[in-house]
């Protein structure tokens, strides 16, 4: 390699490599990018793309990124380090630039970079704070990067996505279950202190408001959990539970719930009795589900029956009631917006498979017949399998 393609730094680094290559070798590594078929694949893209050297420097920027770093013209990214580009506050934190401080150690972009180069593809998330226009703001991006080859040269394809607006999002809904089951926690512990009083008097009026209370709990919680489960963060917490008792624990809950007004919650008299090893919150996630859109869906007089069968891995627990399901809304009531409710209602199904097959490694099923009702079922393993 000649003068113009060597190494020019020669400082100390806490992380990556600092060596760069001087200005002259960076265009020629553009040259050769742009003189390939890369270059207008490249800008087609309404993504991010960075091509960099194994110096971890851009020699090639595709449109979207050069507006979203709002440069001028590609040459002003030329040469840079993405952190550098971003305006990483951390990136004259030591005399090597970008990746070569202290705190570039626990950098996802920075790590995700140097796989590459090592010749692995590799996706990771990057919190930074940047400086734009005098302020300090954070950005969180993800970042997708493997090895490429031009002609013969070696360099690396850096993808990124600004996540930022998800992230917040995701940060807001935690801070808001937080608060909201703090106060809602609040309101009921109040309410079974004013109910366990010797000279109330109106117990019944603060019964009625100490089950809505409960119930606001239980959706708002529900809702937390539905969020976390799309997002791949609910954890699931294995321990042995039996069967009757799970719906015994449902039965009393949900009848003499508001949606059970003139009707019956039964458990079948031939429900299996029957250990299994299972998350049971999440079973009652998904049987209580069932069962409030069998009651909101059952007449006064009706009847809504939870069973459950020993079969032989798993058990089969079961929810029937005397409604049938329209036609137009069987076909697609498993799906996200899909809601027997009206518009704007309803993830009770969606969230029942979701949680099922996500979680419990059951299988969940339902039929609706004119004469027969409609019967939703739960094939539970008995035994949950370990990674």
């Amino acid at each position: 390699m000649d003068e113009a393609h060597s190494a020019t730094a020669q400082v100390l680094t806490a992380f990556a490599a600092p060596e760069r290559f001087g200005r002259q070798a960076i265009l020629e590594q553009y040259q050769a990018i742009v003189g390939s078929h890369c270059r207008a694949f490249f800008d087609s893209l309404p993504t991010i793309v960075l091509v960099l050297n194994r110096q971890r420097q851009v020699v090639f920027a595709n449109a979207a990124a050069v507006a979203f770093f709002k440069r001028g013209h590609i040459e002003d990214l030329l040469g840079l380090r993405p952190g550098e580009a971003l305006g990483c506050v951390n990136a004259d934190a030591a005399p090597g630039g970008c990746g070569t401080s202290r705190h570039c150690r626990h950098c996802g972009a920075v790590q995700a970079i140097l796989e590459a180069i090592d010749g692995h593809a590799a996706d990771r998330d990057c919190t930074l704070l940047r400086r734009d226009d005098d302020c300090v703001d954070a950005l969180d991006m993800h970042v997708w990067t493997n090895a490429l080859d031009v002609n013969g040269q070696a360099f690396i394809l850096c993808s990124l996505t600004d996540v930022s607006h998800e992230m917040r999002r995701r940060s807001m809904e935690r801070i808001f279950f937080h608060d909201v089951l703090n106060l809602a926690g609040g309101i009921s512990g109040l309410l079974e202190v004013l109910l366990e009083e010797e000279r109330c008097r109106a117990c019944h009026e603060l019964g009625i408001l100490d089950q809505a209370t409960r119930s606001l709990v239980d959706e708002i919680v529900s809702q937390r959990e539905l969020l976390a489960a799309e997002a791949k963060e609910l954890q699931a917490e294995y321990a042995p539970a039996n069967t009757l008792a799970l719906l015994s624990m449902l039965r009393d809950l949900y009848g003499n719930s508001p949606q059970a007004e003139g009707q019956t919650l039964a458990i079948d008299a031939q429900a299996a009795d029957v250990e299994v090893e299972t998350d049971a919150r999440l079973v009652r996630r998904v049987l209580g589900n069932m069962i409030k859109n069998a009651l909101e869906a059952g007449r006064p007089g009706d009847t809504v029956r939870l069973g459950c069968v020993d079969a032989g891995v798993s058990v089969r627990f079961s929810v029937h009631n005397a409604a049938v399901i329209p036609a137009f809304v069987r076909e697609d009531i498993f799906h996200r917006r899909c809601s027997t409710k009206g518009a704007g209602r309803g993830l009770g199904t969606y969230s029942m498979l979701l949680l099922s097959e996500r979680y419990l490694g059951a299988t969940l099923d339902f039929v609706s017949d004119e004469g027969q009702g409609t019967a939703f079922t739960l094939l539970l393993p008995k035994r949950q399998e370990r990674m």
